[in-house]
């Protein structure tokens, strides 16, 4: 195959990518990890495109030609490592410890692809150019589904404390590149899988960049936006929310700097975070407003989540008061907030009364 013939045949698949990297460039949400990340995979993603037309063209040889094993040993190595990379994206911290683990099996499997036509184990060919299958001939789909798997338990990780919708849209993305690989396998044997890695890959940054968009940069937590989109999307399944307010934050900022009216609210968050369970959801609503959303749970469960929090908290060198609501037949979701809105500011004066009665000077925000 020749250059052109190449360009036209992968025309689609070259301008999607050139264009997510274009986008990137401007993209305010994204850190700069994340764009390094995508760049990584759209550049194997051409390699092993290039990869597999090359290994096409060596097929049409009369004689075996050494760089057909090689290619196709790259082409087996490469379908894991993006999806390796891609497990990354939603990696808060960074590439984690375990990641050395996390590699083990492509790093073991890289000598039995890579020899495998000389010890016959994976795939191999005759001198006649024809294709010839050893003991090991499903491990490069075995492989492949070893990390499909690994990706889409990060994704149920990184978006279990978000909106059903979010982990709707990410089911729906891994699901339908699954999909695509199972219909190559069983229909179309032989067939570069770099046009389904190209469309999941652009689905997934959409729905990652929507998600981040959403998202409050400082804690992490979902932003007002999203607060106020799930109320609307899931006002069938709320059954309670909670108010909470973070106290003496104007006071930190004031006399101590932002610096440090920023860690507080990272610590506090971090709290509300951990102590939710996976069917309430944490909101920073404003400056030192925070709201949770609590779906098929009971006044005993967000007492509970509330009393739990409160105890965290004495670990930490803050306050926060907290309000919570019922949503039935007579009180909608919106009542319920401004219910919850004012027995946390009922919460707050008890405490502020009950802090300067053992002579603790406070500096609530009226």
């Amino acid at each position: 195959m020749g250059f052109v013939e190449y360009i036209l045949e992968n025309f689609s698949m070259i301008y999607e990518l050139i264009g997510l990297v274009v986008i990137l460039g401007v993209s305010a949400h994204l850190s700069e990890r994340m764009k390094k990340l995508t760049v990584t995979v759209v550049v194997l993603l051409l390699i092993e495109s290039a990869i597999f037309s090359l290994e096409k063209w060596t097929q049409t040889f009369e004689k075996l030609s050494l760089l057909r094993p090689i290619l196709t040993a790259c082409l087996y190595s490469l379908y894991p490592l993006i999806l390796m990379i891609m497990t990354l994206l939603t990696e808060n911290s960074g590439i984690p410890r375990r990641s050395w683990l996390f590699c083990i099996p492509w790093l073991v499997s890289l000598p039995l692809f890579f020899f495998s036509q000389w010890t016959h184990l994976v795939v191999w060919y005759h001198e006649s150019n024809h294709f010839a299958a050893g003991p090991l001939r499903y491990l490069p789909y075995a492989l492949f589904g070893f990390y499909i798997i690994i990706f889409a338990v990060q994704n149920v990780r990184y978006f279990k404390s978000y909106s059903r919708m979010n982990m709707a849209a990410s089911r729906y993305i891994v699901l339908g590149a699954i999909a695509g690989v199972l219909l190559y396998f069983f229909f179309d044997g032989y067939k570069d899988y770099s046009a389904i890695f190209t469309s999941s890959i652009l689905l997934y940054y959409v729905l990652v960049y929507i998600h981040m968009a959403k998202m409050d940069p400082l804690t992490s937590l979902p932003n007002r936006q999203s607060f106020y989109q799930d109320m609307v999307m899931e006002s069938q399944n709320i059954t309670g929310v909670i108010s909470i307010d973070m106290n003496e934050l104007k006071y930190l900022n004031d006399n101590l700097g932002h610096e440090a009216g920023d860690m507080a609210l990272e610590v506090v968050s971090g709290v509300f975070r951990r102590d939710c369970p996976h069917n309430c959801t944490a909101y920073r609503v404003g400056g030192d407003e925070f709201m949770i959303i609590c779906r098929n749970t009971n006044e005993f469960d967000i007492r509970s989540i509330i009393v739990r929090m409160r105890e965290d908290l004495k670990q930490t060198s803050y306050i926060c008061s907290f309000g919570y609501a019922m949503c039935n037949a007579e009180i909608s979701v919106d009542e319920a907030i401004r219910l919850a809105d004012a027995r946390m500011y009922e919460n707050k004066n008890a405490i502020k009364k009950e802090l300067a009665g053992q002579g603790i000077e406070v500096h609530f925000r009226d």
